[in-house]
């Protein structure tokens, strides 16, 4: 019974927090969110890939979760706390993407565009600069505790690395879009939770579009 839900959570994550906000801004706002394919730089590009294999790998864990049991998979199997808290981690992380999307209104995407999009400063923006990616690692922090392997472990890294890797691309490319807004808002809302991750101004230089922005560092 479990297995099955899990299996059904991934995908109705995958659903509600992917596909039906990129069908809603294309009908409603004539944008499709999905940029990666705009990417001039093949390490965007890249993180586009591993992110959608990511997400992938982890439909296909709950999916063999049912058909062929955690014992044939290799699970370890965790205590009732520890399943407890995966639960609460899975539901808490998609209840704070599915808000923080709706809150980004048009200005959402998936990847880095290269046409101007607003500043979001309200709501979950306020204090947390990417509450979309801090609603993504609890979720899938989530599917390593309820489906614990090495495997699934390397998924939850690989995962944490990619959106490190992706907020530090898209902080660049907002200091150069959005420039003293974006370093004034950054130096008080934390970068995943808030406090944590703030910016201060550093020496500047020379984005990899060609303009000129700032080196985005951690406050002390």
């Amino acid at each position: 019974m479990e297995s099955s839900l899990l299996a059904l959570t991934v995908a109705a994550y995958l659903v509600a927090g992917f596909a039906w906000p990129v069908l809603r801004l294309w009908l409603h706002c004539g944008i499709w969110p999905v940029v990666f394919h705009r990417e001039a730089a093949p390490m965007q590009r890249g993180l586009g890939f591993l992110f959608v294999a990511l997400f992938l790998g982890m439909l296909v864990l709950g999916v063999l979760h049912v058909a062929v049991g955690a014992n044939a998979l290799g699970l370890w199997h965790p205590p009732a706390a520890a399943r407890f808290g995966g639960w609460l981690l899975l539901a808490s992380g998609a209840v704070v993407t599915l808000v923080a999307q709706r809150h980004m209104g048009a200005s959402w995407r998936v990847g880095i565009d290269d046409r101007p999009t607003d500043l979001v400063t309200t709501g979950l923006f306020r204090h947390v600069r990417n509450p979309i990616f801090a609603g993504m690692l609890a979720f899938v922090a989530g599917v390593v505790i309820l489906s614990p392997a090495w495997w699934s472990i390397a998924i939850g890294i690989l995962t944490a690395l990619g959106v490190r890797l992706q907020v530090a691309y898209e902080e660049r490319h907002l200091i150069a879009l959005h420039d003293r807004a974006y370093l004034a808002y950054a130096a008080r809302a934390g970068r995943v939770v808030p406090f944590v991750g703030r910016l201060r101004t550093a020496p500047r230089l020379r984005s990899a579009r060609g303009s000129v922005a700032a080196i985005p560092e951690v406050k002390s």
